[in-house]
């Protein structure tokens, strides 16, 4: 109710009156005591309750509501209070108008209740692993996943069983052939080698090796096989390769060398993209020509040592009769010979030493940022082909950028993965060739993406 008072203007050499309204001088508007802050946290799975207080010095009947309430939020107008169980897919920010009026003034007070998860990453990595396992490869073999967190934070976990012949239980221990994901172990240590003088990326690869008859071996360049633009056959997606004796022999430099020379290039090097398996084994014959070492050792004593990677080696001699203990097998574990494959494909590990090897290396503990930014400069598409830097793939799916490397062999799946926005890297490995595999792999990393969002 608002009170007229007389107000007497005088103007000369006209007397005029006027009527002027005011708020009722003796009303005070409610104050909002509680909460004092304007942003709350509420958390998945977790009960969540926030008393509203509003003070009246003149007791005046106060009406409180709320608005823009979300569906798991209400609003006790008796007791005062916001409260509701937010589920994990209301993991979001909401703005909250709370408004008190004394029937003579309204007061409004803006909220931001901000819904986190309510568990911890391990909880949510393992927990979304399992039911994504469930709804997209439920009769997978098996399938093990790692994570990373921002704070270095390890977490694993596994779904199915660790072989085709055993009803034993897959465990985090057991390994893994990881396929081409060797290849950005290969494009690290190469890149660690330029980085200390050893070699240039602009190199001639024939200063370092016997390139036999591979067409325009005078002018390819280490970083043109480092990002497949060096025109070179891919030896093992050729056709002609998996003939004769192939399942059981083992082989040599040599063999690869002279089956890429008798295949003509795909084009000049440096005019295109083209993956290339033959490729990579040439690096790895370049890693031990500089380093006067076998593969083996270089790879032990510059990456698995120095980063603790104690589940991970390259595997050039595991055979049916010589196998690898701890491997999850598949009916193709030994289906040819690793010799054939060499630094393109080789290495056995677990998901949580190629998580940590990826941290390790996208983090900038393994090369230096300024190396790393050359590991990640798009070569393969300004060659016209995949998005491809050295040794590592580039991705942005689903708007999330990231990037790393993928493997194919035998049967068995990998993939290791790094998300620069929210410094978490995933690695997942199965020996099962299942349909269901890629939506797998995408939705755990939109998981671990929102958990951070």
């Amino acid at each position: 109710m608002k009170r007229f008072y007389w107000s007497l203007a005088i103007s000369l050499p006209i007397l005029s009156f006027v009527f002027l309204a005011l708020e009722d001088p003796f009303n005070t508007p409610p104050i909002f005591v509680a909460p004092t802050d304007s942003q709350v946290k509420a958390y998945t799975e977790q009960d969540f309750e926030l008393p509203i207080e509003v003070e009246d010095i003149d007791h005046d009947i106060v009406e409180v509501n709320a608005y823009g309430l979300p569906e798991w939020m209400h609003f006790d107008a008796y007791h005062l209070k916001l409260y509701g169980r937010p589920a994990m897919e209301d993991k979001n920010e909401y703005v909250i108008t709370i408004k008190a009026t004394d029937g003579k003034v309204l007061r409004t007070k803006m909220l931001t209740v901000d819904v986190d998860y309510g568990h911890s990453v391990q909880q949510h990595f393992e927990d979304a692993f399992q039911v994504l396992s469930k709804t997209y490869t439920d009769d997978i073999l098996s399938a093990s996943a790692a994570v990373v967190t921002p704070e270095g934070k390890i977490h694993a976990t596994t779904y199915g069983r660790s072989g085709y012949r055993k009803s034993a239980t897959l465990t985090t221990d057991h390994q893994f052939r990881i396929a081409s994901v060797s290849k950005l172990f290969t494009a690290t240590l190469i890149l660690k080698m330029a980085e200390q003088g050893y070699l240039g990326l602009d190199d001639k690869a024939i200063d370092y090796i016997d390139m036999g008859t591979i067409p325009n071996r005078a002018d390819i360049t280490i970083r043109q096989l480092l990002s497949h633009t060096a025109g070179i056959v891919d030896h093992l997606n050729h056709n002609a390769f998996y003939h004769g004796n192939w399942k059981s022999r083992k082989w040599t430099d040599q063999d690869i060398v002279n089956f890429a020379g008798k295949r003509s290039a795909r084009f000049e090097p440096g005019e295109g993209y083209a993956y290339s398996n033959t490729g990579f084994y040439l690096l790895g014959m370049i890693i031990e020509s500089v380093l006067k070492m076998p593969l083996e050792d270089a790879f032990e004593q510059w990456i698995f040592k120095p980063f603790q990677l104690e589940d991970t080696f390259f595997d050039d001699t595991s055979t049916r009769s010589k196998p690898i203990p701890m491997l999850a097998e598949n009916a193709r574990a030994y289906e040819y010979h690793l010799s054939s494959v060499g630094a393109a494909g080789a290495i056995v590990s677990t998901p949580t030493d190629m998580a940590r090897f990826g941290h390790a290396l996208y983090s900038g503990e393994i090369i230096s940022p300024e190396w790393l930014d050359v590991m990640i400069e798009n070569e393969g598409d300004k060659n016209g082909g995949d998005d491809y830097g050295l040794g590592t793939r580039l991705w942005d799916d689903y708007g999330i950028i990231h990037y790393g490397h993928t493997g194919l062999l035998m049967g068995y799946r990998a993939i290791l993965l790094y998300m620069p926005e929210y410094k978490v890297t995933i690695a997942m490995a199965s020996n099962d060739l299942h349909g269901g595999w890629h939506n797998l792999v995408n939705s755990v990393m939109m998981e671990m993406a929102e958990y951070y969002r």
